[in-house]
């Protein structure tokens, strides 16, 4: 994660956490590789945990089950799995 990334506790939420990881509200533009697209997709990360991630998808009518995501320009990447989806804001869930 880059050092200008925004990182708050999360309060804003009060009812029964179902998350497995402690989440963080992180405000970080990142890029999506999607299969069979040459290009890379900006994407903007809403939360991070260890196991997975927020995103706003306001860009994304359609998004596959599985694509990679990268905090570095795909100097590294993340494999990433489509866990839910409710309009603009998605979570997925890292993969090995």
């Amino acid at each position: 994660m880059s050092p200008t990334s925004a990182i708050i506790e999360d309060h804003e939420w009060d009812g029964v956490e179902r998350r497995r990881a402690g989440r963080k509200l992180v405000s970080e533009a990142v890029l999506l590789s999607l299969p069979g697209q040459i290009t890379l997709q900006p994407c903007n990360l809403r939360d991070l945990t260890a196991l997975g991630a927020g995103l706003l998808l306001e860009r994304f009518n359609l998004l596959p089950i599985e694509f990679n995501l990268s905090f570095d320009n795909f100097r590294t990447a993340l494999a990433c799995r489509l866990v839910w989806r409710d309009r603009d804001r998605g979570g997925v869930e890292f993969r090995p």
